[in-house]
């Protein structure tokens, strides 16, 4: 399974006022992506869907 982690070009906002701004992307198979505001988290997610069966049973073990 092919899975990088990129920065993207600007920053984009996400949320409310007080949430980072999302700075990276993990681009999975197909159109699979996820923006992360720092490399941290960005790598931890990677980790956890190279060990799930897909995106949403990773975004759910990350989110815990």
């Amino acid at each position: 399974m092919n899975i990088r982690i990129e920065k993207l070009e600007r920053p984009e906002p996400a949320g409310d006022w007080h949430d980072l701004p999302l700075r990276w992307i993990v681009v999975g198979p197909g159109t699979e992506t996820q923006k992360f505001p720092n490399q941290t988290w960005a790598k931890r997610y990677v980790a956890i869907r190279r060990r799930s069966a897909n995106q949403f049973e990773a975004i759910r073990s990350f989110a815990l």
